[in-house]
């Protein structure tokens, strides 16, 4: 029972996360941020004679995922990159894809990038220098052949199009509220203010602007599940997991370890997948860093690997596009596999020069 309230007190910020993210998305999508946003990137590529760039939108994407942090990309990129493709008559499901990618993708640069690393570099006792050496080259080049997957499957520039009428109200209220949510998700967490907070009140801020309350859009079953899930496995996986894990630091077994970390993540869900394996360990070996590459990067490939995967598929319901969990892995598999393998080649890399 101490592994199973363990388990939760660490999943609880993330779950309350994922309760407040998604009406946020509602409360400024029912202001016009998003519609209103479209409307003037959409009149500076018609002005500029050039259509949007989805390679600028895929580097967004992975700068607002390594910079903020994965959900931060899912709520607000996801959204606004939907609207640009319904503006511009682009593909939907292929351009709303891109946040989901990279919010798996670049999520391991930096431990602000997500809340798996930041938990491991706590456990640890890890910098920023030990995650950035050990995860940000593979977080890198698995963004770039990603990328390379995608622009073989996907358009990857947007048609020019009249720009539509913009809410300059919306946007100033809309810009006020994210800029306060980027003030609170990067300081916040320094004086003890976790990301779920700063999201409940820019929640309770536009509730006030928009005189809306989506409680129909809390995610409270998804939550519930994801706990479940997550007592579950604290009951069956063996404490011992983390000494087994540690004996395997050769080469090879840095690719196993990172492969059986993505798949372990896309059945229980990587930060109750994350949890389980720490165990008594008391240093990150290469065992660690596999594992963290596969629950990162490699999460992104099911719908269950990662809170922000459900977030993402909440969100696109949402908006009228719904995602199956039998057709997420269809959509994603193909992009995100080669790029995830690409990232556990550069960590065997890593570990065969530095030794």
């Amino acid at each position: 029972m101490d592994r199973v309230a363990h388990q939760l007190r660490e999943l609880a910020p993330a779950l309350a996360f994922l309760a407040a993210g998604v009406p946020l998305a509602t409360l400024l999508d029912r202001l016009g941020f998003f519609e209103s946003l479209a409307s003037v990137v959409v009149g500076r590529a018609h002005r500029s004679g050039r259509g949007t760039s989805v390679g600028v939108l895929w580097l967004l994407a992975a700068l607002t995922t390594i910079v903020l942090n994965l959900d931060t990309t899912i709520v607000l990129l996801t959204p606004l990159y939907l609207r640009l493709a319904r503006r511009t008559g682009g593909d939907e499901l292929a351009i709303g894809l891109v946040p989901l990618l990279l919010a798996g993708l670049a999520s391991s640069v930096l431990p602000v990038s997500n809340l798996t690393t930041l938990v491991a570099a706590e456990h640890y006792s890890l910098g920023t220098a030990d995650v950035v050496g050990h995860l940000a080259a593979p977080s890198v080049v698995a963004v770039a052949v990603g990328w390379f997957a995608y622009r073989r499957r996907h358009a990857t520039l947007l048609a020019i199009v009249e720009p539509g009428r913009v809410d300059h109200r919306a946007l100033r209220v809309g810009g006020i509220v994210i800029a306060g949510l980027l003030v609170g998700f990067v300081l916040g967490p320094g004086v003890g203010v976790d990301p779920w907070i700063t999201a409940l009140v820019a929640d309770l801020v536009l509730v006030g602007v928009t005189r809306h309350l989506p409680w129909r859009d809390v995610p409270v079953g998804t939550a519930a599940l994801v706990a479940a899930i997550a007592a579950v496995v604290a009951v069956v996986v063996p404490g011992r997991l983390a000494a087994d894990l540690a004996t395997h630091s050769s080469a090879g077994s840095v690719a196993v370890v990172a492969v059986l970390g993505a798949a372990a993540a896309g059945l229980v869900n990587n930060l109750p997948a994350l949890l389980a394996s720490f165990g008594t360990a008391g240093r990150a070996g290469w065992s660690a860093w596999a594992w963290l590459v596969g629950v990162n990067v490699g999460a992104v490939l099911l719908p269950m690997g990662a809170l922000a995967n459900l977030l993402w598929m909440r969100i696109m319901r949402g908006e009228g596009t719904p995602v199956s969990w039998r057709r997420y892995p269809a959509l994603v598999v193909p992009i995100a596999l080669p790029a995830f393998l690409a990232a556990v080649a550069v960590l065997v890399v890593e570990r065969v020069v530095v030794g």
